[in-house]
């Protein structure tokens, strides 16, 4: 979707037109490409100079891949943009707990280490909602877009005929990255999924490819997950718990197969561990990119948006802990479930760590990206990990 003022209508598949207003186009957040907006806040005081450095975590991760335990991967910041960050994180929050209605997405856009300066950026639907964001938000640049009105949802056709089925079979090694159907319809397999405290291994995916909204928590526990090669379908699992709030369903392996830590197609295809909300804001401001292996769509790749996010786009639920990144193109039906990644930066020929998963794209104009929940955020709150 290109960038330009162009009309705001859209016609969804009844023919029935949506308006989206023209100040949405003009009021774009930080990093949609479209300049414009509605900024407050003169920032974090200049406390510290980019020579001033101080250790961050930036992953967990196994040091070997058959290891139980994640293990703290450390470096050095700028004290300038960590400070600066961690003010954008409280106010953030602060965002958040207001609970207003009107509040459509909000999401920290960390700065360079260059230009430290961290921002927000919120998209609501009442632009009376600013004056009470202002109050709210004093010491972060903050970013306002008006959306008037969500057009609906394209439907997808369900047609996956040209989806990556499991390459070769291997009950006891079942990668993520490939096609995994349901009853009600289809997604991608993230890797292997860790529960924290036991150490067990589970399949999962889109929750919502179990029903349409995404909201089953326990309603659909004991269904089935199935996958496909050479043309034959196997039931790999059944589901044990849905988590409407991370787009997340956590399948049990059943008839023998289990999860593999590896992402098929991926180069390298070794999943050991996963990034934290730091190490996500640390690679966008070194300006990294992120990479998924869908089953749909394949191979995309694109920059990191925005970090700590919470939308209410898409489902019956607002979701926290989202991650931002990519355009529109970067996702496709049937690519739910599948994760990001970047590589292991003590290993990047051996080794991928995990950004997070992805569940959903825009759709609408003016904006331009994938999100899904990021990885720390499911440990964080379900104790699970990849």
């Amino acid at each position: 979707m290109s960038n330009d003022n162009r009309s705001a209508d859209t016609t969804d598949e009844s023919g029935s037109r949506t308006r989206v207003s023209r100040r949405t186009v003009l009021r774009t957040g930080v990093n949609t490409g479209i300049a414009g907006g509605l900024i407050w806040g003169l920032g974090a005081a200049n406390y510290a100079t980019n020579a001033d450095l101080g250790t961050i975590t930036y992953a967990l991760a196994r040091p070997e891949p058959d290891a139980e335990e994640l293990e703290e991967r450390t470096k050095d910041v700028p004290v300038a943009w960590h400070e600066s960050l961690r003010l954008a994180f409280d106010a953030q929050t602060a965002i958040q707990e207001t609970g207003l209605d009107p509040l459509v997405s909000s999401f920290v856009v960390p700065g360079s280490y260059d230009n430290p300066q961290a921002s927000l950026s919120v998209q609501t639907s009442d632009e009376t909602a600013s004056e009470t964001l202002e109050e709210i938000v004093s010491e972060v640049p903050l970013e306002i877009s008006v959306l008037d009105e969500l057009p609906p949802r394209p439907q997808s056709d369900g047609e996956y005929e040209s989806a990556h089925q499991l390459a070769e079979y291997d009950p006891s090694n079942i990668p993520g990255g490939v096609l995994c159907d349901t009853e009600e319809g289809s997604g991608t397999l993230t890797p292997a999924l860790f529960d924290a405290e036991t150490g067990e291994r589970y399949f999962a995916t889109s929750n919502h490819v179990y029903d349409e909204e995404g909201i089953q928590e326990e309603e659909h526990r004991g269904e089935s997950l199935f996958i496909a090669h050479d043309d034959n379908e196997f039931q790999i699992g059944e589901v044990v718990q849905g988590y409407p709030l991370a787009d997340l369903v956590q399948v049990e392996p059943v008839n023998s197969y289990q999860p593999a830590t590896n992402i098929e197609r991926a180069e390298p295809s070794q999943v050991i561990g996963q990034y934290t909300r730091l190490g996500l804001a640390d690679l966008m401001a070194r300006d990294a990119t992120l990479e998924k292996l869908g089953a749909l769509s394949d191979r995309t790749v694109g920059e990191i948006k925005g970090v700590n996010a919470m939308t209410c786009y898409s489902g019956a639920v607002c979701k926290p802990g989202q991650l931002i990144w990519g355009d529109e193109d970067t996702l496709t039906d049937g690519d739910s479930g599948s994760v990001n990644f970047h590589p292991d930066p003590e290993n990047p020929d051996d080794y991928i760590l995990v950004g997070g998963m992805n569940n959903a794209r825009t759709w609408w104009p003016s904006s331009d990206f994938t999100w899904g929940t990021a990885a720390y955020h499911l440990l964080d709150e379900y104790g699970l990990h990849f």
